[in-house]
This record gives C-alpha cells, sequence and structure tokens, in this order.
C-alpha cells in the first residue's frame, strides 16, 4: 500500500505517466486489501487520465538550441561566438537528421505514440537541455563531456547520443563439476549425517559338525555439516536505471560462476579445517582414506603405466561408472602417450563421439585442480580416478537466494572502509547459499601423486 501511494503522489506531481507506469499502478493497486483499494479508488483513476508524455518535452529541439544561444552569445567574443555557431550548426544537422529518421520509423510503428520513439524523443530533448545548460552556465567541462571530441575545444565535435550495447561480455568457465559428479542432495537441516559400510560380512567354509564363526556388519558415520557461500555486490543509482542492460541477471549468472568455483576448489583441494579460504573442508584428493599411486619425480615423467596403475587401484565396484578428473592443462602431457600396442592412451572428443576419454574411461576438466604448472614436486595431485558418486555426497539447502538492500552499510572491496548505500545513492544485492560436502566411501577413488624423487 505504501509503495502505491507513493507511485500515485509522484505521478500527479509530475503531471503525466507512461503506459508502462500506468500498468504498474493497476497491478499494484490489485494486491491491496478491498477497504485500502476503496481509499486509493479515485487517485488511480486521476492517474489513468494523466498524458503519457511531459508537455514540457514537446518543445522543438531547435528553439531549446536557440534560446541557449541567445543567451551564451552576449557574453562571448567573436571568436567564441563562432565556435559556439559551429556547434549549434551540427547539433541543428543532427536533431533535424534524427526527427526525419523518427517520422519514417513513426509511420512503421503506427504513428508518434510508440513508446519507443517517445522515449527517444524525451532522451535526445533531456540531452539538449543538459548541455544547454552547460555552455550558459559555463561549465566547459561539462560541456566537453556531452561531446565525442576528447581532445579538442569545449565546443567541438557531435553532440549525439552514444549507443548502449545490451551485451556485457565476460570469460565464462565452466565450473560446478563437484555438484555435477558427486552424489547431490538438497538437505531441510544444518546437517546430515551418512552411513557407510566400514567392516563387511565374513563367511567362510565349514566342515561336518564344525563351528560356524561369527560375523559382523561395521558401519561407519560420516556427518555433513553446511556452510555459507556469501558475496555482496553494491550498484550506483546510474547502472539500475540503465533497463537496456539485463544487469541483475549477469550479476546472478557471475555470483553463480563464483559459487561454483568455490564449492569446486573446497571439495576437491580443500585442506581441512586450517584451509579457512576453502571453507575448513577436506577436499577429495586430500582425503587420508583415499588410496594413492605415487608418480616420482615430476609431471613429465607421467607413464601409461602409472595411468592404468591407478585406474586399477580402485574398486570393480567403482569401475563401472570410474571417470579422470583433472585440470585441463594435464591433458598436454598425458595426450602423446601410448600403450604397448602404439595405441593413445588419450583419445580426444573428435574420435570419440563427443567424449574426451583416458584409458577408455571419460576425462572430466576440472578448473578448479592444480595445472600443470603448478603441481607440487611433492604431495603434488595430478589425477583423480573413481566413482565420485559412490564417494563423496554434497548437501545444498534453498539454493542462491538473493536479497535487495537500499539502505545500511557494507564494507568496500578492500575491506577498509564502509560503504553507506543511502549517502552514496547506491543499492546493495547480498547472494547468500549454503552447501557442504563429505567423503563418505574414500576407497571409491583413488588419486596419482607426485613425490620426490
Amino acid at each position: 500500500m505504501i509503495k502505491l501511494l507513493k507511485l500515485l503522489k509522484e505521478l500527479k506531481a509530475k503531471g503525466f505517466a507512461t503506459a508502462s507506469e500506468k500498468t504498474q499502478v493497476v497491478d499494484w493497486a490489485k494486491e491491496v486489501s478491498e477497504e485500502e483499494g476503496e481509499v486509493v479508488a479515485e487517485e488511480v483513476a486521476e492517474v489513468a487520465e494523466l498524458p503519457e508524455t511531459d508537455p514540457k518535452d514537446e518543445n522543438d529541439a531547435e528553439e531549446v538550441v536557440k534560446k541557449a544561444f541567445d543567451k551564451v552569445s552576449k557574453g562571448l567574443d567573436t571568436k567564441m561566438t563562432q565556435k559556439l555557431e559551429e556547434a549549434v550548426a551540427t547539433m541543428k544537422s543532427d536533431v533535424e537528421a534524427w526527427i526525419s529518421t523518427q517520422k519514417g520509423l513513426a509511420v512503421k510503428n503506427a504513428g508518434s505514440g510508440n513508446e519507443q520513439i517517445v522515449a527517444k524523443r524525451k532522451e535526445l530533448n533531456t540531452y539538449l537541455k543538459g548541455f544547454s545548460n552547460a555552455i550558459m552556465s559555463g561549465d566547459d567541462a561539462k560541456a566537453k563531456e556531452m561531446t565525442t571530441d576528447a581532445t579538442g575545444s569545449p565546443f567541438a565535435g557531435y553532440v549525439v547520443d552514444a549507443e548502449l550495447s545490451a551485451e556485457i561480455r565476460a570469460l565464462t568457465t565452466t565450473y560446478g563439476v563437484a555438484r555435477r559428479e558427486m552424489f547431490s542432495t538438497p538437505l531441510s537441516k544444518n546437517s546430515y549425517e551418512a552411513n557407510a559400510l566400514a567392516t563387511d560380512v565374513t563367511v567362510g567354509w565349514v566342515s561336518e559338525a564344525g563351528v560356524i564363526g561369527s560375523t559382523q556388519v561395521v558401519l561407519a558415520q560420516e556427518e555433513l555439516k553446511l556452510k555459507k557461500i556469501g558475496a555482496i555486490v553494491t550498484l550506483t543509482r546510474e547502472l539500475i536505471e540503465d533497463e537496456e542492460v539485463d544487469l541483475f541477471g549477469f550479476l546472478a549468472d557471475r555470483v553463480a560462476e563464483g559459487f561454483a568455483l568455490a564449492e569446486d576448489r573446497a571439495f576437491f583441494i580443500g585442506a581441512g579445517s586450517s584451509d579457512t579460504a576453502n571453507g575448513g573442508f577436506t577436499g577429495i584428493t586430500n582425503n587420508a582414506g583415499v588410496p594413492v599411486v605415487n608418480l616420482t619425480g615430476a609431471l613429465s615423467t607421467l607413464s601409461v603405466e602409472k595411468i592404468y596403475e591407478l585406474k586399477d587401484i580402485v574398486p570393480e565396484g567403482a569401475q563401472a561408472n570410474g571417470k579422470f578428473y583433472g585440470h585441463r592443462s594435464v591433458k598436454t602431457a598425458i595426450r602423446l602417450l601410448k600403450d604397448g600396442d602404439g595405441r593413445f592412451v588419450y583419445n580426444d572428443p573428435i574420435n570419440n563421439a563427443g567424449l574426451p576419454t583416458l584409458a577408455g574411461k571419460p576425462f572430466v576438466e576440472v578448473e578448479a585442480m592444480v595445472d600443470s604448472e603448478n603441481i607440487a614436486v611433492e604431495d603434488g595431485t595430478v589425477l583423480l580416478y573413481g566413482d565420485l558418486k559412490k564417494s563423496s555426497i554434497m548437501g545444498y539447502k534453498n539454493g542462491l537466494v538473493a536479497d535487495r538492500f537500499q539502505a545500511g552499510t557494507v564494507k568496500n572491496v578492500a575491506g577498509d572502509a564502509d560503504i553507506n548505500l543511502i549517502t552514496t545513492d547506491r543499492e546493495a544485492i547480498r547472494f547468500v547459499t549454503r552447501v557442504g560436502a563429505i567423503t563418505i566411501l574414500p576407497t571409491a577413488v583413488a588419486v596419482l601423486k607426485t613425490v620426490a624423487a
């Protein structure tokens, strides 16, 4: 109700309302109670009768420029007057060309009432008024800023609107391997107790009248605790009001990608409780229960025999869905390796229906794992092999949650100062998610690690 009253007051005060603003009023009016609706019904009707364009914006662009020139030229010398005349002529030419173009578009788009044309016209008028005010107030820097010439005099260049790309270009990387490859499950509580078979049933042959030995099943239990990943993004009013760019969608995608990278790092290479940068998680490659195959020397010593040794150390029960996991740069060290029959042990996607394989098993790139140049000489993980869905459980709660704030303070990027959202005319969006992972069957996978020669 409060936001509806505020919008009604603003629209009545400025004396006009666009079609989208009128639609917004109707939608919000539907959301209030019947009693509240009766209170604002008259004001809603008044807004519906308002014109959809600002009468003040109907002034001819040439007249705006002419008035600005007349006022300013009185106080300028001949040389400056000449420069101003040139700028005005350029402005007039551009405006006339724009108006001519828009008249043609108006016919194609069912008349000059087309919302896009009206919006562009208002935008151009606002721009011209701003430039004129800058000239009249002697604000040369502002006048220069509003031209396309960054090096000439304040009155040089063409006064035109810059075209804004609605696309925000950025490099994207595929993360989220842990969420995709591990056994992933939503949780309703903060923790999850998982059981695993620690000691299996023992059976044996028994002679006639012999004593049958007893056996016992022993279960191991691991607790998965959720931890929080978060980020706060602040935005200026100018960015928020720029409707040509889907900024919120772009930010959500970038944050989701960042969260996925954080998950992969924590659940693949996390070093334990002291590794606060990775949430204190112990990644599967650093789990003490995971079998290890040692590679003596640098990555350049990697051989086909070591790859098959890594594959064979994993039990049969994890072989059916077994996969190799490693940084994409590690592939360079294995591309030219051949087995005893002269066959390449790595097959690229072109020769294998789009799926890269290593020793006959899928090879999954994990960008969060250490690249080939930074693999430690000792205790550095080269490859991981096995069935992650059997070995690991990843839990999450509520997915990605986003909240928007228009007041309050947040830390800057450096973390050494506060940003006041009110005084700096900003808004903040807080992104939070809660996730966790445990290794429940470490023997379902194995790692290939370097050891000092």
